[in-house]
């Protein structure tokens, strides 16, 4: 997991239900005039309004069939603005109001200025987050002329290996190397196949980390076969905003070395543990919050499975590299300082200490250029 530092590391949003009416089956049913070809009736014309109501976008359209190893963002513009006055004024200025590439210039033509626009949020593998959901005020008359086809209230366009849905109140993007756009509206619209839904540890994720309150928020998940994922996130207050970190593991025991790390980081932290999942919450002057892109100019995070085993009665501290990821090595750390490396799944290293001494036994993965720390224990003999 991409081990960021966490005052760059940001909050959610709960954006609006688009109250789109999409006919059932008509996702892989398409006839040749780019409609669905069945009849009407009044289950296909129920809106997604029953099922989507004061959900996120995160646990909205977020399908399980696409990135098994997701990053994602969202921005709930209507939070920040509402919070415009309080945070500082360049602060407001630096949050993005508009996807990147082409999704906002099919935005920038549908809606009438960024002000329509109530949130964005970006999903997808690894180094790119190719998927965009945008929520606002839309006119998809505004591509009628590029249009490819339509679903249900949506139009749909194809452009250079980017796929593009727009209706009144929603727009949707899906890029060559992300999750296909028929699979995003089946879990936004029809509600099935979510990957909320389908993975427990995201499920949790993103109910402790509490995506419909945040203004905010950055976040990675592994996927159920790793079953680790961290999100970071912010709301903002009047006079103070809330930071919180949540990490999900696969592995009770590791919530340990996140909470030592959230520690030893900040003075004014509060941790708690519950079963696999940590969180940290601190609250600060809203004045002092400053938005950082944690995804601008960022590679995949290096990941690597590792534990650390203490023997007290041998003084000894047993590291074991559990699992290579995309890391080419593991580095053990005492203090900072480099003791042993391992290039091997299933080598260990064994530091021994003298009565009395104490320590931080750190586990870093490296690849090239880059460090993720995956595992942490301060340790006392």
């Amino acid at each position: 997991m991409n081990d960021v530092s966490r005052r760059e590391l940001l909050a959610t949003t709960g954006a609006g239900t688009s109250g789109i009416v999409l006919t059932a089956g008509c996702l892989d049913q398409l006839s040749e005039n780019g409609t669905d070809g069945t009849e009407d009736t009044d289950e296909s014309n129920a809106t997604d309004d029953e099922t989507a109501t004061g959900m996120s976008p995160l646990e909205r359209w977020v399908p399980a069939s696409g990135s098994e190893n997701l990053r994602f963002h969202v921005r709930d513009l209507a939070a920040i603005r509402r919070s415009a006055d309080d945070l500082r004024a360049a602060v407001a200025e630096d949050v993005p109001r508009l996807p990147t590439g082409d999704s906002r210039e099919i935005v920038e033509k549908v809606a009438d200025d960024d002000s329509a626009v109530a949130s964005v949020c970006r999903f997808g593998s690894e180094g790119v987050a190719g998927n965009v959901v945008v929520t606002g005020t839309f006119d998809p008359g505004a591509v009628d002329a590029e249009r490819e086809s339509s679903i249900g209230e949506f139009a749909v366009l194809e452009r250079d290996g980017v796929s593009a849905a727009v209706s009144a109140e929603t727009f949707v993007v899906s890029s060559a190397d992300s999750a296909a756009l028929e699979t995003i509206l089946s879990a936004g619209v029809e509600g099935t196949d979510r990957r909320v839904d389908e993975h427990d540890h995201f499920a949790q994720l993103l109910e402790r980390v509490g995506v419909d309150e945040r203004a905010v928020l950055w976040g990675e998940y592994e996927g159920d076969a790793a079953g680790t994922g961290r999100a970071y996130s912010w709301s903002f207050g009047a006079d103070t905003s809330t930071y919180r970190a949540v990490a999900v593991y696969a592995d009770p025991e590791r919530t340990a070395d996140f909470e030592a790390g959230m520690t030893d980081q900040f003075d004014d932290v509060t941790v708690t543990v519950d079963g696999n999942v940590g969180v940290a919450t601190r609250t600060v002057p809203t004045e002092e919050y400053e938005y950082r892109n944690l995804f601008a100019n960022s590679g995949p995070a290096v990941r690597a499975g590792a534990s650390i085993e203490v023997d007290q009665s041998s003084r000894t501290v047993t590291v074991t590299y559990t699992a290579s990821s995309n890391a080419d090595r593991i580095e053990v750390r005492a203090d900072g300082e480099t003791r042993e490396t391992l290039t091997d799944v299933g080598q260990q290293a064994t530091l021994e200490y003298d009565a009395g001494a104490s320590g931080t036994v750190q586990v870093v993965a490296v690849s090239g250029d880059t460090e993720t720390q995956v595992a942490r224990k301060s340790v006392s003999f």
